[in-house]
């Protein structure tokens, strides 16, 4: 199980066992009222979770990161939580309608049902409880629009046709939805619920998910992971439409090769990440990374920098670094997907490598300057390099490096570009035989 799925698992298996400690969905007889009363909190407390796990996500929390193995894992962690927060709003609210729906009968024998059970208890409301009350009608009116719009920008951040800048800008504002709904979370909660399990638990969600919320509003989020930089070169490589950004910076403190940063060129942008194409040197302090104009914020960038411009660099994140012990790697990557292995040949150009590796590289159409670069790489690092140029061949398949490794199946196979060109060729060598680990990037920012 990868452990995107296992975090998911773990966190609302822990949420939901927690939950069912103080209520339950199984009533004997049957009243619907109840039930229906008991499944409007379950998901709401599910939603809500599911949200305060997502804000906490993007913050970008560097112990999360270690963990998962890569700000990628995070970023698709995310988006997983984004479609539970989705989907057990849309239910939440379907079944909040409900008591709505049901006939008057009903509530009526519900209603006397409830007042025999009850009319011996003494019913004096404590302080909290007259003032949980108050807050209870605001809470609903505020939520129902909350809910409308969470909706309109969960589904926004969903569409990748919709532009990114469009999609950072309205996911940015969902951290005010997010405050809103902490009040209606707060106000709605069963009363009895806070001197529960469940009660602690959701309280200390509430404190950390706003707490989380302020620092994405306040522009916080990865502050002392920023530095300040200037462009020093840019490289064009116009027939494959990609160009080198050479970028120094004096505070930088280093990265691995195969991470990547957030770059912003102007004071009104938002961060935009790219890989790092170059192994890190501490006399020049330069950085590379190699962008393909791809959407519509990358495809004027290239014509609206020029040398000696500052820039923002944020990073080093991501943990796809080429670690492990064994004797030979395959490398696999597709388009622009090239830059963290650009950064690894060079490391390796300087370390004498004795490993075996064997790089995959496909491309619609390769530069002439470009191609020379790769080979001249390859060469220094003492890499097998195998160049597939689609315009003219076929797109690299697992047959491929079958024919072309002879010990594959005992390689560490590394990963970066399309993502359907990975889950194929990695369903292919995994169904025959590869028993070493398939390394995929699987960053996306939605």
């Amino acid at each position: 199980m990868s452990k995107i799925k296992l975090a998911l698992l773990l966190s609302f298996g822990f949420i939901t066992l927690i939950w069912f400690f103080t209520n339950t969905l199984l009533y004997i007889p049957f009243d619907s009222n109840l039930f229906t009363k008991s499944l409007a909190q379950y998901t709401g407390i599910i939603a809500f979770s599911a949200m305060t796990f997502a804000m906490i996500l993007a913050t970008r929390p560097v112990w999360i990161e270690k963990r998962l193995g890569g700000l990628d894992k995070i970023y698709r962690l995310h988006k997983w939580l984004g479609i539970v927060a989705f989907s057990f709003s849309v239910l939440h609210w379907l079944v909040s309608k409900l008591p709505e729906w049901w006939s008057q009968l009903d509530k009526l024998i519900i209603l006397d049902a409830i007042s025999g059970a009850t009319e011996n208890l003494d019913l004096t409301p404590t302080a909290f409880e007259v003032f949980l009350e108050s807050l209870e009608s605001p809470a609903l009116q505020v939520s129902e629009y909350a809910f409308y719009v969470t909706v309109l920008f969960l589904t926004m951040a969903l569409l990748k046709k919709i532009p990114y800048h469009i999609f950072a800008k309205t996911h940015i504002a969902m951290a005010v939805i997010y405050l809103v709904l902490v009040f209606h979370s707060f106000a709605l909660m069963y009363i009895n619920y806070w001197t529960q399990p469940i009660g602690i638990i959701m309280a200390i969600i509430m404190i950390v998910g706003a707490i989380s919320s302020f620092i994405v509003l306040l522009g916080q989020v990865g502050r002392k992971r920023k530095f300040k930089g200037s462009i020093q070169s840019i490289n064009t490589y116009p027939d494959m439409n990609i160009f080198e950004l050479i970028v120094k910076s004096d505070n930088w403190k280093g990265h691995n090769e195969g991470q990547f940063a957030f770059l912003k060129f102007e004071k009104k942008e938002l961060h935009h990440p790219f890989t790092i194409s170059s192994a890190w040197d501490k006399k020049t302090k330069n950085i590379s990374f190699t962008i393909k104009a791809l959407g519509d914020y990358t495809n004027t960038l290239a014509n609206k920098l020029k040398i000696g411009d500052s820039i923002v660099l944020e990073g080093a994140y991501g943990d796809f670094t080429f670690k492990d012990n064994k004797e030979s790697q395959i490398w696999i990557a597709g388009g622009v997907g090239i830059t963290p292995f650009l950064a690894r040949m060079e490391r390796l150009a300087q370390q004498n490598n004795m490993q075996r590796i064997d790089f995959f590289y496909s491309a619609i159409k390769l530069d002439s300057n470009f191609k020379k670069k790769l080979q001249q790489l390859s060469a220094e690092a003492n890499i097998n390099l195998h160049l597939f140029e689609t315009s003219k061949s076929a797109l690299i398949s697992g047959n491929h490096i079958r024919n072309s490794v002879s010990d594959w199946k005992s390689a560490s196979v590394w990963f970066c570009g399309p993502s359907k060109m990975g889950k194929s060729i990695k369903k292919y060598l995994q169904r025959n035989g590869l028993n070493s680990k398939f390394h995929q990037e699987l960053f996306e920012m939605r």
